[in-house]
Formats: C-alpha cells, structure tokens, sequence
C-alpha cells in the first residue's frame, strides 16, 4: 500500500470579539479607506488585506464601508466590499503566506469586484483601464503596507531600518494623512495638512538626511496626490524636511525653524502660495505643535524609528593590538604561574623549619641518652618537663650563642644523670642545625626573590597589553577634516595620518608638495586639534612629522666632583623626557666611590632609563630592578634612587626617594625638602615605593643632590644653606648648579671626601 496523502493545513483560525487594542488598527483602516486618488479608494482594502487581523474580519469590513460611505457614498460600496470579502476567504484557505501571491490576489479581488461593479455603471474602455490600474496600485499598496507593518511591529527588536521600509512607512503616513482630507477648521485651517507637516517634521528629527528627504517626498505626493499641484508640494516639503534635519543638533526647535525657513523659500518660489494646497498658516501651526510635544510623546514617537547601524570592518591596526594583547596576557599568566610555583615552595620550605627543631632535640636525645637507665622515665613518664627544659636551655644558646655549664638549670641537672655530656652536645648539635638553618634561608630567599622577578615580569606584560589596547588611537574623524581645512588654504594633502595617545599626545604624519611653508600647515593643526602643534622632523617614509607640544618646559643643570677629584665618580645621573610628556630626572648613588660605585649607580640607572622609556610606571621599574640586585649573583650591589618625575602637561612632580638624599623644592616664596624614606635597591628583597607629590608652576625650582653635597658643611644645621641658596637670584640653572657645587666644597675644607652631584631644575611655561 502506498502512503496516506498528507492533508494542507488551513487557515482555520476563528472569529473572536474585538478588544480594546483593535481601536488603533480600526482607525488607521478608516483613514486608508477615506483615502483616495483619482476618484479610486484603493487603499483602503490594501490595508485590510495586508494589516488587519482576519480574526475579527467583520469589523475591518464594517470600519471599511463606514470609510466609504463617509468619503464617496454608497456608489462605489459594492466593488471594495466584494473584494474585501474575496480577499478573506481566500485567507481561509491559503496554505501560508506569500507576499508576491497574496499582493497578486489583492489585486484580483480588486478586479472581480470592479467587474461587478461595471456591470451597472460601465461607460466604456477608460473605465477597463482605470479598473486595470487600479488592481495594480492595490497591489503595490499591499506589499508597501506589509513591509511598514512589519517594521513598526518589530521595531523594539530592529536596529537598521531598510531604504525600502523606510519609503513604505512614508507613504503609509501619506496615505492615512489623506484620510484626513474634508477635515477642515475655521479660516480654511485643514488637519491633514497640519499632520503632514508634524510628520514630516517627526521623521526630519529622528531619522537621517536621506529619510529626511525621501520621507518629505513621499508624505507631501501622498498626502496631495489627489490635487493637481501634488509635485510642488512633494518638493515643497522634502526641500524644508531637509533643512530641518540639517538644524537637528538645535533640537526640535532648530528642526522647526529649519523646516518654516525652507517651507517660506518654496512657497515664494513656487509663485501664488494661495494656489497650493498648504498654507504658511498651517505649515506654522504644525511646527508649533510639535515644537510643545512633550518629551515623552516625543520618546514614543522615536520607538517607531529604528536606530541606525552602521557596520564596518575591523580595521587593521585594531586586529594587530588585539593579536598582541592576547598573546601578552598569555605570557603573563605563565610568568604567574612559576611565580606561584615558587612561592608555594618556599612557604611549605618556611613550614618545615618548624620541624628542624624537633629533630634537633632528637639528635642530642640519641647522641646523650642512648643506654641511660633513666631514659624511658625522661622522655615518656615525664616527656612534657623534659621537653620544656630543653626549650629553656634552646633559649639561652640562642640569646647567648653558646651554652654553658653554669648556665644549666640546677632542676635540670638534678634530673639529667649525664649534664656535662648533655651540655657538649648540645652545643655541637645547634651547631650543625644554625648552618644547615643559614644554606636553606638563603635558598627561600633566592627562590622568593626569584618568584618576585616571575610575577615583575608577570606585570610588566600586563602593562604592555594593557598600553597596546589603549596606547593610540587612529583619528580618521580628524583627518577627513584636517584635508578640507588645508584645501581651503592651499595646501594639497596626498597623504595623511593622526594619532592620538592614550595620555592625550597628538601626532599628524602629512604628506605634500614640497616647499610647503611649516607656520601655515602648524596653524591648521592647532585650529582643528585644538591642541598646540610643532613640526618636529621628516619620517622615514618622507611625510612630515607634527607633534602636539606640552605646558611647561624643564630648565636642567648638572654639576659632578668625584671623590678627591679623581677621574671616577660613584655617583651617575640622567634626564630624559619620555613620549608621554614626563620629564625624568635620575639620580643614582652607588655604595663606596670608585669604578665598583661607579659600576653600581651606572647599571641601576641604566635598567631605570631602559623601563621608563618603554612606557612602564616607577615602581614597577624599581621593583623590577630591586629584585634583580638582589640575587646577588657574584656580589653584593647597592645603589641609591633619587627619581624625579615631572608631568609637563599638568606640572604635577612625583619624588620617589630609595635611600637617596633629600631635596629642596622652592614653590614661590616657600621652600621645602624631600627627604628619603626607604634603603637603597639591592639591599632589601621587598622595598616600599612611595612617591611624594608636588604640584609646581611657573619658575618653581627643584635641587636634587647626592650625599656628597647634602652632609656638606661641618658645624651648620644639615642642607641649611642650600635652603639660602636656592631663594638667592640666578639667570640660568646654570649659575645656581655652579654655585652649589663651589659652596659645597668650601664648606667641606676644600676637601672632597665622597662624590659630589647636583642638579638644579626650574619649571618654564611654554
């Protein structure tokens, strides 16, 4: 037997009594039933057919014969009423939905019922061919109302509205409007021209140029397509909807007043405004009325318009940062991970000393107790005041080193059968356990100080992701702008790029012709990034380079006298200004004089200088540093910070201060000093990195020295005369570091027994 054929399923849904929310689709089905064009109520069964719910199809049937008999009387009843009813039941029995066909059966239904209609009242082949349009311009209306309803249904949902549905809900707006048609208050005041130019208005606020435009086209065709003058008025209100959208950014008032200034122009330019089929007046009373919608009338409306969205490709440079980034933070947990590794090993190794004494007192148990007849009452009978005498006498070689006869407890010895025994012992066992105690500190120290530099590293990668990501920015908005803004003054850009930092720093790569005067292209750059600009140098690739210029500037000296005058000094010191506007001033002191302090200060400041200038912050810097001297490879290595940081965008100062000497700060008429607060790198495997924060301004002046200059002058208050000198006049840092360093050796005898550095600093406004 062959298999059972499978039944169509139908359309069997069934009559229901209409509810409250019928009332909006109701009204909208009389105004498109109201509608018409040419003497033909097409719309009307468009809409029926396309929006309205068969379920309750009686009372879309009622509304529609109420629109018809309101707006043409009873002649032409029969025709739409017929096609409505075809329509339906063809409902009933369609398999699903079919835009094309179901727009194609509107149209037939049209045409059967216009059939019978010209049964009675056929004159000749015009009324074939309008019968003909009209079942086309039914069906187009058909498909046109779906795609709006399907648009405004959703529209929560929706985030890009089509070109098309866009037009859709234009003309179904212009549509219901000319529903309105016959409305008409006092002084020739009509409502439909009122709402269109509210809705025009609507969409010139909450949609975009083009919907502006093609929104004011449709609704003012639609709105007068049955007037003779419906193209002017189509121009009339897509050239004032335009003008409207351009003033957007004023708000609903700017719209207004863009759209009546557009209005005026059209409708002097089209000639006698008393012929068109809006008015001034009426334009005016709609731009009022929607000027005093409520806010949230105006929030309704705009849920009707779908957010624009604008999709694009990922740019190159942001697929680059984001690959980089990825495989930081990959590194970076792995460098974690060893650090907890060997963190989790040093504490269990930390545990485990505990231990070490318990098997102590096990060894001097064996070596003394061992065939002593008293041994079980000892360590089991009496185990707990055994035990606690022998923490007693743990106590006293540990304060004193070494234990001594004399120094044993007489309950002791009344006890122990064999205390002189006991006593050597003792001594040789604690020993042994102090060395063993010493080679496994020192390890947990190398292995912490180890699993320190792993979780340095850790965070340096962090850093370095977290600076790729947010370091810089492509300004394609900038540049699209800075081109318009040199055509205008002549210049010719081939080739441009601006970048901007994280930190704010702005860098424009320009591409022209040559012989471009540099003042000209600066003044351009400042106008449109707001920001000062200099040309700082040509780029490899041959563009010209301008980069945007800090507030404050740094006037720096520098002065040195080794110890004894030799050739070598201890001390080392650096400046530098970093590409995120900080001005470093570095100041290292190795420990002793010579080529090994020398040596010491130089390779701290180097590894300082390298980490700055890669972009990582101070106290990762010092931490990283401070770890590594620590290890201690071959030898001991301590050496002084004395770091100053200067933003030269905010003229904020930090001081970080790591065994180094203190500073004198002149702030105005006032004078402060920086002291240290922690010891030198290399010396502690945990420092503490404290910046100590000034905010400076204009001509403010910073001394930064070594000890060789602070502990200077025997027989007066410490840094006391620095204090003088710094209020006292110089016309250049020069002068005053000079100046320094002279007093310096007088007040030391003319003797110059430890390296001698200073460095005088003073902020200037650009």
């Amino acid at each position: 037997m062959g298999q059972p054929a499978v039944k169509r399923q139908r359309n069997t849904e069934m009559l229901r009594a209409p509810s409250v929310r019928d009332v909006g689709m109701s009204m909208l089905l009389l105004l498109a039933g109201r509608a018409s064009v040419l003497g033909l109520f097409p719309f009307g069964v468009a809409f029926f057919a396309s929006c309205f719910d068969k379920s309750i199809a009686y009372l879309g049937i009622t509304v529609l014969s109420i629109a018809l008999m309101t707006s043409a009387g009873s002649a032409v009843l029969t025709k739409y009423l017929v096609a409505a009813l075809l329509f339906w039941i063809y409902t009933r029995f369609r398999n699903k939905e079919n835009l094309v066909l179901d727009a194609a059966c509107v149209g037939g239904a049209v045409m059967v019922g216009g059939l019978v209609f010209l049964i009675y009242t056929y004159v000749g082949a015009y009324d074939i061919l309008m019968l003909f349009v009209e079942s086309i311009v039914t069906s187009l209306m058909y498909i046109i109302f779906k795609k709006a309803h399907g648009l405004i249904a959703n529209r929560k949902k929706r985030t890009q509205t089509a070109q098309d549905e866009l037009i859709s809900i234009s003309v179904s707006v212009g549509v219901f409007i000319t529903g309105l048609s016959g409305i008409v208050f006092p002084y020739n005041i009509s409502l439909a021209n009122i709402v269109s130019v509210y809705a025009v208005l609507c969409i010139a606020l909450h949609g975009g140029i083009a919907a502006a435009g093609s929104g004011g086209l449709c609704i003012g065709f639609m709105s007068a397509m049955s007037s003779p003058s419906a193209v002017v008025t189509m121009g009339i209100f897509g050239i004032s909807a335009l003008f409207g959208n351009l003033l957007k950014s004023f708000g609903r008032f700017g719209v207004a007043l863009g759209f009546l200034g557009g209005s005026a122009v059209a409708l002097l330019y089209a000639g006698s405004a008393s012929s068109l089929p809006v008015t001034i007046i009426e334009t005016a009373i709609g731009a009022v009325l929607f000027v005093l919608t409520p806010n949230k009338v105006q929030g309704y409306i705009k849920s009707f318009f779908a957010r624009s969205l604008k999709l694009e490709t990922v740019s190159a440079d942001v697929r680059v940062k984001e690959y980089l980034s990825m495989q930081l933070e990959k590194s970076s947990k792995a460098f974690k991970s060893l650090e907890e590794c060997f963190s989790n090993a040093s504490e269990k190794r930390l545990k485990s000393y505990n231990k070490d004494v318990a098997t102590l007192f096990d060894e001097v148990a064996d070596r003394v107790c061992e065939g002593c007849p008293n041994v079980v009452k000892c360590w089991q009978s009496d185990f707990t005041r055994t035990y606690r005498s022998i923490m007693l006498l743990l106590d006293t070689i540990e304060t004193r080193g070494i234990l001594e006869f004399t120094s044993v407890p007489n309950s002791f010895k009344d006890k122990c059968l064999r205390p002189d025994l006991f006593v050597v012992e003792f001594n040789h066992v604690y020993e042994l356990y102090k060395k063993n105690l010493v080679r496994t500190g020192e390890a947990v120290t190398s292995r912490d100080l180890v699993a320190r530099q792993y979780k340095e590293m850790s965070s340096l990668m962090d850093t370095m992701a977290e600076n790729i990501c947010s370091g810089f920015t492509f300004r394609e908005d900038l540049e699209e702008t800075l081109i318009a803004e040199l055509d205008k003054v002549g210049i010719m850009a081939f080739e441009i790029s601006v970048i901007e930092s994280s930190h704010g720093k702005m860098e424009v790569y320009l591409g022209t012709s040559k012989g471009t005067e540099v003042g000209m292209i600066e003044n351009v750059l400042e106008n449109v990034v707001e920001t000062p600009m200099g040309y700082e140098c040509d780029s490899a690739n041959g563009l010209m380079k301008f980069v945007s210029r800090a507030k404050f500037t740094a006037d720096i000296a520098i002065r040195q006298i080794s110890r004894d005058f030799s050739e070598v000094s201890g001390d080392s010191i650096d400046t530098f200004v970093t590409e995120d506007y900080k001005q470093y001033v570095i100041l290292s002191d190795g420990m002793g004089s010579g080529k090994r302090a020398m040596f010491e200060s130089h390779i701290t400041l180097k590894l300082l200088r390298e980490f700055l200038q890669s972009g990582f912050g101070v106290k990762t810097s010092i931490d990283m540093i401070n770890s590594a001297l620590c290890l201690k490879l071959d030898y001991e290595c301590f050496s002084t910070v004395d770091l100053l940081c200067i933003d030269l965008m905010t003229g904020i100062c930090e001081f970080f201060k790591i065994g180094g000497s203190e500073s004198i700060v002149l702030h105005g008429p006032n004078v402060e000093t920086v002291f240290s607060v922690s010891l030198p790198v290399g010396m502690l495997p945990d420092i503490k990195v404290q910046g100590q924060a000034k905010r400076l301004d204009d001509g403010d002046i910073i001394i930064m020295m070594s000890d060789g200059i602070s502990e200077a002058g025997f027989g007066t208050v410490r840094t006391d005369w620095l204090k003088k000198e710094i209020k006292m006049p110089f016309d250049t840092m020069d002068e005053m570091a000079q100046s320094v360093i002279e007093n310096a050796v007088k007040k030391s005898r003319d003797a110059v027994i430890d390296d001698m550095t200073v460095a005088t600093l003073r902020l200037i406004k650009n």
